[in-house]
């Protein structure tokens, strides 16, 4: 680690003490903020949306929890315990501070009611600006020219890289959590990795309500002239989870590359080496979201330009209020 990340880690390390015992960090306002405004969205587009009464109830659900749950390194996360009880506490102070984990899914499938209310009567307009931008990029719909490429071991290999994607921001923030050895968990920068990530889902997240776009694979015309691709582990994976997971019409910004990406710079700071690991991985699975014909190019751009945004503030906001001395 050099010297700048040295000293920034330092201080890091001092602003995650001073923040133990609050109920709400930066995390958490972006996360109330973010369920309150798609709270607020259903019920604005209230009767444009297939079921808006679920959705207002889970957010409601989900920000009254926020306002309940302790606050961090309250008695119950200090105080001495033996056996079982010392298992069940460390299992739920790990729910406590990465429980905005858990959600990333349910905001992102949540989509399926979101993404098009605003247009219900011209969904998914914004995607010819996506494929106008490619071509303007690189003179050729990237899945055309791509298409050439495609082969049994090539197919498995970039469909590997895109299943990687969970592993990224998942096992990225993970590994943020415990790398203090477990004993002073969660280590020093975790509340960076983990803002990052977050912020990078929402800053995608929070447009796909006002640009709805299709990638190419829901393109009938398109993929008609495809060759279809080919494999035995990761090529079925993937496209069962695309089956029965995918929105449709939340392409744009990729919310995949952003997490993952996401991961990678909330990392760098203080684990360079994990953090290198897991940008090969997400350079491999950035390529992958344009091979498998489920993105734009252009969305991966914006994906990883919301991740930079997202590092940019969240270091700012989670480590420059180091306590005095």
């Amino acid at each position: 680690m050099d010297k700048v990340s040295l000293e920034y880690a330092s201080r890091t390390v001092a602003n995650d003490r001073a923040e133990q015992g609050r109920r709400f960090l930066t995390l958490d306002f972006l996360v109330f903020g973010y369920t309150a405004w798609i709270g607020a969205f259903a019920a604005f587009f209230y009767d444009e949306m297939p079921n808006p009464a679920a959705i207002l109830a889970l957010h409601l659900f989900i920000m009254a929890v926020m306002l309940l749950i302790p606050a961090r390194g309250a008695a119950w996360e200090v105080e001495p315990l033996l056996g079982w009880k010392r298992h069940v506490r460390s299992g739920t102070r790990f729910f406590r501070y990465t429980y905005p984990l858990l959600l990333v899914l349910f905001f992102f499938e949540e989509g399926h009611q979101t993404v098009n209310a605003m247009w219900s009567q011209a969904p998914h307009w914004f995607e010819s600006s996506l494929y106008a931008a490619d071509l303007r990029v690189f003179g050729e719909l990237p899945a055309l020219f791509m298409n050439d490429w495609v082969g049994p071991i090539q197919d498995e290999l970039i469909h590997m890289f895109y299943f990687s994607y969970y592993f990224i921001f998942v096992g990225g923030v993970i590994y943020a959590f415990f790398a203090g050895g477990g004993s002073k968990t969660p280590a020093p920068g975790f509340q960076t990795v983990i803002t990052t990530v977050l912020l990078a889902f929402f800053l995608c997240f929070v447009w796909y309500p006002f640009l709805p776009a299709r990638g190419p694979w829901e393109n009938p015309e398109l993929m008609a002239g495809m060759t279809p691709f080919k494999g035995f582990v990761f090529v079925p994976i993937i496209e069962r989870i695309i089956a029965h997971g995918a929105v449709s019409g939340g392409c744009f910004p990729s919310s995949h590359v952003a997490g993952a990406w996401g991961a990678v710079l909330g990392l760098w700071g203080f684990h360079r080496k994990p953090a290198i690991l897991l940008g090969i991985f997400a350079s491999g699975m950035s390529l992958a979201c344009v091979y498998t014909r489920y993105h734009h190019a252009v969305d991966v751009a914006a994906g990883f330009t919301a991740a930079v945004v997202a590092a940019v503030v969240s270091y700012s906001l989670t480590a420059s209020e180091a306590p005095a001395e």
